[in-house]
């Protein structure tokens, strides 16, 4: 190892007694210093017995004047017990091993301090040159004889660990995965091609066959960003699960999954079973902060696409833009349920439980990964780490012990740091490629042989010698290590990768090990920047779907469980809004409002007790020519619509007499219609009440906020 290589590594700087009397130089300068004892103790890695053989012969033939322990000087580094005499010079830092040159026995002497005659003087250097140069080759052998430094640490002046590769890593099989019942598994292992292989054993295998935008991803997976993956023997699904002679009549679906944002919505769909957006036998997809699960079974209150959802409660935002184990399963007992990271939402499916067997076996339903087999633009967007299907219902046991099992390659890393602390000693992280761009290194725990109270505080973890500056999540860890096997941490930190994953060094850097300090000084902050959005942002907002059905129903007094609009809203919740961005609205949202406004206006009409205590006593059943020739009846109307849904003395509300002109212009082109040759009835007068109920239901007065 040369000299230069040992620079990339400063370990400590040292204190030397100034002469015999004891005086002692500061510590290194600057904004961080170099590691430090705090107090004596264990003595960092370098072997007494290399010390003796090296440095000790030197020390004993030049020092004992006044550091052998009798005489005046301190530290007693040149004492004639070589154990005291390695405990002293190391437990002080007298040597640097990562860094000869810089020890201090080397600096004082070469800086005159008790210099000795050279045997052969050097001509042109001073007197105590030779003397340095004796003190820095026995350094260097000592280093030499431990491979001090060859775990390729590269970050100057740290308390560090020794630096690993992942090929250093040991393969970390974790809590073996619960199988038994499995019937489809991907965990794409492949890293290229187009295909993602089924590797449950179970036949016929239904192998994905990958299409559109979509990339491999390094610690196994897919990255979906406008792509999708089709089965090509999905009907083996139906056969393990709802054939009514053989099927099991339940079912889970398994998979780890990233989210690229919590604005997806339609549903976007992860894992679905389908024909097309309106049939599927099961789907589990995202809709911004919640996952929605559609079964299709044999239930009057079921749609053949598998409305309506069970969908995770809208506060709990369990769907998040991060790695996430989402689990469904489907029994006769319980009907539905989402599990999140092992958890169970609490979110109960009111549908209840029905056979399976209005499952389709069609070769147009097919097993489909982040879109619907047709391409309809469903796609959905993020990482796809694995994905399974079981012909049963998951157990809580089970699916806790498939998320406890994790996903993807994982490595057991062990950073060794008995320079600091007891001899074999290391903390261990589970390390795996989160992504294409990071690393996740997770549950740190400190193993030791031998061990000894001490303290661990700031971990921060370097790439190729360099500290990212984002993903440092442990380093606000400070914790105290009692035992030989302790955990220091659950939580994980998503780090970035350097160029090359094969050739990627790791080192972990600490403020607090053991009996060192290596204190970091936070540099101040500096001006804030605050990045302004281009383009302006809407003052006002567009209700979603769920806020606008829940409006009407509040509005009209109408069951939103009532026959028409619950399965108009069923069959429109894919058409209204589904984010509050007024600059996402489109024509088709204001259709879909429009369709669900005349449902529950129809509703109310048709209802004689809820349209009296609505409009008041009003001649529903005679010709509308009649009616609206009377400017109180309009009125009526035109009052009793804008007193429940609009208001007044509300700022940027329309006008009381603006509703009415408008509704008067209804009026008069719904009468035109009727006509002395062909005269409406009083069924015409109930559908003009109902056409002005939905103009002013669907407005943007009620479904902007």
């Amino acid at each position: 190892m040369t000299s230069g290589a040992r620079r990339l590594l400063a370990l400590f700087v040292v204190i030397l007694a100034a002469g015999c009397g004891g005086d002692y130089d500061g510590g290194a300068s600057g904004g961080r210093s170099a590691p430090q004892q705090l107090a004596s103790g264990a003595a960092v890695a370098g072997g007494a017995d290399a010390f003796e053989a090296t440095v000790y012969p030197i020390l004993r033939l030049y020092c004992t004047e006044c550091h052998e322990g009798a005489g005046p000087g301190s530290p007693h580094i040149a004492s004639p017990d070589p154990e005291t005499a390695y405990r002293e010079v190391v437990n002080q830092g007298k040597v640097n091993l990562a860094v000869p040159e810089s020890s201090r026995l080397v600096q004082k002497v070469e800086g005159g301090h008790h210099c000795w005659e050279p045997a052969v003087p050097v001509p042109g250097e001073p007197e105590c040159t030779t003397d340095a140069n004796e003190i820095f080759a026995a350094v260097v052998e000592w280093a030499d004889i431990v491979d001090f430094g060859e775990g390729g640490v590269s970050i100057d002046e740290t308390l560090a660990s020794r630096s690993l590769t992942l090929d250093q890593g040991i393969a970390d099989a974790g809590v073996e995965r619960y199988s038994g019942s499995l019937i489809a598994l991907y965990e794409f292992k492949e890293g290229e091609g187009t295909v993602a292989r089924d590797t449950s054993g179970v036949e016929p295998v239904n192998d994905l066959d990958l299409e559109g935008d979509y990339e491999w991803m390094t610690g196994w997976g897919v990255q979906f960003n406008d792509g999708r993956a089709r089965g090509r023997a999905s009907q083996k699904l139906y056969d393990e699960i709802a054939d009514p002679a053989k099927g099991s009549g339940q079912y889970s679906v398994e998979a780890w999954i990233v989210n690229a944002n919590v604005t997806q919505d339609g549903p976007a769909r992860i894992v679905s079973y389908s024909r097309d957006s309106g049939a599927r036998n099961f789907t589990l997809g995202q809709v911004l902060y919640t996952y929605d699960f559609r079964n299709r079974a044999l239930l009057d209150e079921l749609s053949g696409n598998g409305t309506p959802s069970l969908r995770t409660y809208d506060a709990d935002e369990d769907a998040q833009d991060r790695l996430q184990h989402v689990v469904l399963t489907y029994d006769q007992f319980r009907g539905r349920r989402i599990y999140v990271d092992g958890v169970w939402t609490d979110d109960v499916d009111e549908q209840g439980a029905g056979r399976l067997w209005n499952w389709e076996r069609g070769a147009n339903f097919v097993f489909t990964l982040a879109d619907e087999p047709n391409g309809e633009d469903r796609h959905w967007q993020g990482q796809i780490r694995m994905v399974a299907v079981y012909d049963s219902a998951l157990t809580q046991n089970q699916i806790e012990q498939n998320y406890q099992a994790g996903v993807g390659e994982r490595l057991r890393m062990r950073f060794d740091v008995s320079d600091w602390t007891t001899p074999q000693s290391a903390i261990e992280f589970d390390v795996s490629e989160f992504d294409n761009y990071s690393y996740l290194f997770c549950a740190p725990t400190y193993e030791t042989a031998n061990p000894s109270e001490l303290r661990v505080a700031n971990i921060r973890i370097a790439v190729n010698g360099e500290i990212p500056t984002t993903g440092q999540g442990f380093r606000t860890l400070d914790t105290q290590v009692t035992s030989g096997h302790q955990e220091l941490s659950r939580q994980c930190s998503v780090i970035p990768k350097g160029p090359d994953p094969g050739t990627d060094s790791f080192t972990l850097v600490f403020e607090h090990l053991g009996a060192y300090q290596n204190l970091e000084v936070e540099p101040e902050p500096g001006d804030l920047i605050v990045v302004l959005d281009s383009e302006p942002r809407p003052e006002r907002g567009i209700r979603d779907f769920a806020r606008i059905n829940a409006s009407m129903a509040a509005i009209t007094d109408v069951d939103p469980g009532s026959s028409g609009p619950r399965q108009a809203y069923r069959a429109l919740q894919e058409q209204l809004p589904g984010a509050h961005d007024l600059r996402a609205f489109v024509s088709s949202h204001q259709v879909g409002i429009s369709k669900l406004a005349l449902e529950y206006c129809d509703a109310l009409v048709e209802t004689t007790a809820k349209r009296d205590a609505f409009f008041g006593a009003f001649p529903f059943g005679s010709a509308p020519e009649g009616v609206f020739a009377d400017a109180e009846n309009r009125l009526q109307i035109s009052d009793a619509l804008y007193d429940r849904a609009l208001g007044d003395g509300l700022s940027e509300q329309p006008s009381r007499q603006g509703v009415r002109d408008d509704l008067d212009d209804l009026y008069d082109t719904l009468l035109l219609e009727c006509t002395p040759t062909e005269p409406c009835d009083g069924a015409r007068t109930a559908t003009m009440v109902k056409a002005a109920c939905a103009a002013v239901l669907s407005s943007a007065a009620v479904s902007i906020h």
